[in-house]
């Protein structure tokens, strides 16, 4: 089969870019060669038809789309000697810290993958219904946690990227990785299994829309994060459904499900363990200046935790920058089956909650926070009597419409419709 090659209005063919297809043949370099083709032609597209073509690591420049026909199965080489990091480097600097580097196992090579690009403008990634990445679970003894092989997809510092209609299937370690990338659009793309979904670490003006993340580990993860909006996109996993931190993050008509259809490939466990846990290290310079996550017009189900956040703790990958606000706003919120701790400790933070409707786990409080927690509950209905833990404080209880707000973490007021609330 040939690779079909476009520069700028100009269709190139060449013998060096044939490939056949076939489970057992490596292609990289035929399909290296198009893409090198493509770039020595300014720019255009790289079309992979129908048909199975494995490959180790393929590195995307400046100007170029990648897009695989309907049928296309780009699949990752089983053989760790193909893949490569090109000699590059990416923003997440937790790599270069020897504390993590001895804990999480992390070798030098850890952000080689399938298909990579650094430094570069206008790039982007695309498929016909019916396209299909596969990372094929290759799993690296020397890597992560002693299994984790290479990442799916690396873009660092690349502005304007264009990700869309592809599935990504069996992902070795974090299937999308844009670290540093600005103005980032994403649709319809599906992530099954595997480890994370989307890591943005470090990102700038990012929209994710009409995507299906069913993962094993964080559905969608990074700190730092500047301007992110996704909207109507599923996400179920065995872990996180968010592990974020930045500013301008907003998450709206996005359904979370659990338990995980995927499992957790470290403990092999089923269960989604929050809907949101903050994400900060100190380890990694933050630029962005304040850090503010909203969830709204949502659909939460089926989660152990509804939160996780514990201001400056180490452990949690939380010691960076303080949260200061999430906000769930026309949000319906069910069987949240373990407490969520959420405490601001030395640090004031804001949680809201607007025109929610929130039907408990019997016996099970919903939240846990502290007096640095400013509490607010705006036109929220309990379908049943809810608690709230208050460290150092009085329990709280609400059912039915409520309007309440702290002042100060400890001076409690409430506007009462038809709720009741106490305090014991």
């Amino acid at each position: 089969r040939k690779w079909l090659v476009w520069g700028w209005g100009t269709q190139v063919r060449s013998a060096d870019c044939e490939a056949e297809a076939g489970a057992d043949t490596d292609e990289t370099k035929p399909i290296q060669a198009a893409i090198d083709a493509c770039r020595t032609a300014g720019g255009g597209t790289v079309v992979v038809p129908a048909g199975r073509f494995t490959t180790g690591s393929l590195r995307l420049y400046s100007h170029i789309t990648l897009h695989l026909q309907s049928g296309a199965v780009v699949q990752g080489s089983s053989d760790l000697a193909e893949y490569t990091n090109f000699g590059e480097t990416t923003d997440i600097r937790y790599l270069s810290d020897p504390r993590y580097i001895r804990d999480w196992h992390l070798p030098p090579y850890y952000f080689q993958a399938l298909l990579c690009a650094y430094d570069a403008v206008d790039v982007a990634i695309t498929g016909d219904p019916g396209s299909l990445i596969d990372g094929s679970s290759v799993r690296d003894p020397n890597g992560e946690e002693h299994f984790r092989g290479p990442m799916g997809i690396v873009l660092a510092r690349v502005q304007g990227v264009r990700l869309q209609g592809y599935t990504l299937v069996n992902s070795a370690n974090w299937a999308n990785v844009l670290p540093a990338c600005q103005d980032v659009v994403i649709n319809d793309v599906t992530v099954l299994g595997g480890h994370d979904g989307f890591d943005l670490h470090h990102a700038r003006h990012v929209t994710i829309a009409g995507c299906r993340i069913e993962t094993g580990d964080d559905c969608l993860a990074g700190y730092d994060i500047q301007d992110l909006t996704v909207r109507d996109t599923y996400l179920n996993t065995a872990c996180n459904n968010l592990r974020v931190g930045g500013t301008g993050i907003v998450f709206d008509h996005c359904t979370f499900r659990g338990p995980g259809k995927f499992p957790h490939l470290l403990d092999h466990k089923f269960d989604t363990l929050n809907v949101f846990m903050y994400f900060a290290m100190q380890v990694d310079p933050v630029t962005t200046t304040a850090a503010d996550v909203t969830i709204r017009n949502a659909s939460i189900d089926h989660v152990s935790h509804l939160v996780t956040y514990l201001q400056g703790e180490p452990t949690a990958l939380q010691d960076g920058p303080a949260l200061q606000s999430l906000t769930f706003d026309n949000v319906q919120i069910a069987n949240i089956t373990e407490t969520s701790l959420f405490v601001g400790r030395s640090e004031n933070v804001a949680l809201r909650l607007k025109e929610c409707v929130i039907t408990p786990t019997t016996s099970v409080p919903l939240l846990h926070i502290d007096d640095h927690v400013r509490l607010t509950l705006d036109h929220v209905f309990f379908t049943a009597p809810t608690t709230f833990l208050v460290t150092d404080g009085p329990t709280l209880t609400f059912n039915g419409l409520t309007d309440f707000f702290t002042v100060d973490g400890q001076t409690v007021k409430s506007k009462r419709r038809r709720d009741t609330i106490l305090h014991d």
